[in-house]
Formats: C-alpha cells, structure tokens, sequence
C-alpha cells in the first residue's frame, strides 16, 4: 500500500475521532518521580455513538515499568482517601516492543483505553478529574493527568443518564448461596445479568416486571460478581459474593 493511501486512511480514521467526539476533557501528564520519566497528553472522551474512552495522545512518553495501570481517579493518587479510582486497563501497558523483562523498551505514541458499559454503566464525565499511572509491582505512581472542563459540541448528553434505579431496586442476601432475590417494588420492566469479575455475562434474564425476581446462583463457582440491571436509559451495577 503506498504512502499516500496510508495517510488517506489515517486522516479518515481521525476525522472520524473528531466527528464522533461530542464530549472531553484533557490534561498533561506530570512526572512523580525523577526516576520514572512520563510526558504527554492524555483525555477522557465521551462519543455520540456511546463509546467512553481513556485516551493517549501521541506525544506520550514513558519508561517501561512492571505491571503500569491507567486508572480514573478523583485525586492525584489512587491511593489516597476519597479516590475511589477505578482500573481503566485490562492488560499491563507494554512497552513499544512489547517486552515485560529486561531490556525494556520505552512506551510512546497514542493508546486507548474503552471504559466498560459492563463494568461501569453510570459513569459521567464530571466523575473523576485525574488519569493516574500506577506500578502495581511495587505500588508506586508513575504520574497523573490533571483533567480540565468539559469540552465539546454536546456534552449535556455525553454524559450517562441519571441513575433512579437505586432507590427503586434492591437485592439480598450477600453473601449468597444459592439463590439472589431481587426487590421490584415498582414492577419497572428489567434487564438483568450476572457477571464474571472480568465483566463477561455469565447469565442473562431479560424482561422481568414482577416484585420478586428469584436467580438461581447455584451453577456458578463461588467467587465475586457484579448484579447489572438496566430499565430503559438507566442502569444500576452492584457488586455480590456467591459462597
């Protein structure tokens, strides 16, 4: 494929970036420690289509490290009180020619980051104000991004719906043994699923409008699992230990 071709469908892709982006918010990327070089721009962008994604421009820089997670924080260091940081990344950030031991590589250039409906179904734009980099191997921070206000052409609808379903759904017991009970005082037409820690639906019931909702737990290993539950444009996701 020739050069040209090659910036024709990299110019395509970016312009459709910036068409789908309704709603972000960036910042710079600040160094914690001399020892671990970081520089770069990141964002947090909220598309038309529903996409939610923790970006990377491509003037990021970095020193391998082991294990480096991106997390959604609401302080400069997730390990603080009152972060409530959440883990974006499924994988460890690799360097650029994918090692994870000796000799590493430096990671540069654009990454993203999808931010689970699974995982996270109510979050908000206005949620979380820094993007932080941690070393899970020795619980040190790499650096953060300070996020700035809103911008984009949309962003009174980039943002989840406000979730109701809290005060109108309840669920018992958990721990659980064998079998979860859903409260529906308000008989709201539910989507309900089970998921696996990673975020993958281990069973689905779709359609349940009574008051009482029994699940049969009893097929599932004993582990922690996330209860999600949609009505309409509101979700509600909870997290439950099967013994």
């Amino acid at each position: 494929m020739s050069k040209k071709i090659l910036l024709s469908v990299f110019l395509v892709a970016i312009s459709s970036q910036l068409v789908l982006a309704q709603c972000s918010r960036s910042g710079t990327f600040v160094q914690s420690d001399p020892t671990y070089f970081l520089s770069g721009s990141a964002n947090v962008t909220f598309d038309n289509n529903g996409d939610k994604n923790v970006i990377f421009e491509s003037d990021f820089e970095s020193v391998q490290g082991a294990d480096l997670r991106v997390y959604l924080s609401k302080t400069d260091d997730i390990l603080t009180s009152g972060s409530d940081a959440i883990e974006i990344t499924t994988s460890a950030l690799l360097g650029d020619n994918g090692r994870t031991s000796p000799p590493q590589s430096p990671i540069t250039g654009m990454k993203a980051f999808p931010i689970s409906d699974a995982l996270f179904p109510d979050i908000q734009i206005e949620d979380f104000d820094f993007i932080v980099i941690q070393c899970i191997a020795i619980n040190e921070r790499w650096g953060y991004a300070n996020l700035g206000p809103e911008v984009g052409s949309d962003c009174s609808n980039a943002s989840s719906v406000e979730n109701t379903l809290s005060s109108n759904i309840s669920f018992y017991p958990n721990p659980v043994k064998n079998n979860l009970e859903i409260s529906n005082n308000s008989q709201l037409n539910l989507e309900i699923a089970i998921l696996d820690i990673s975020g993958k639906k281990v069973l689905e019931i779709n359609r349940a409008a009574s008051t009482k909702q029994n699940i049969n737990l009893s097929a599932l290993a004993s582990g922690t699992y996330y209860l999600q539950i949609k009505a309409g444009n509101n979700a509600m996701l909870e997290k439950f230990v099967k013994e």
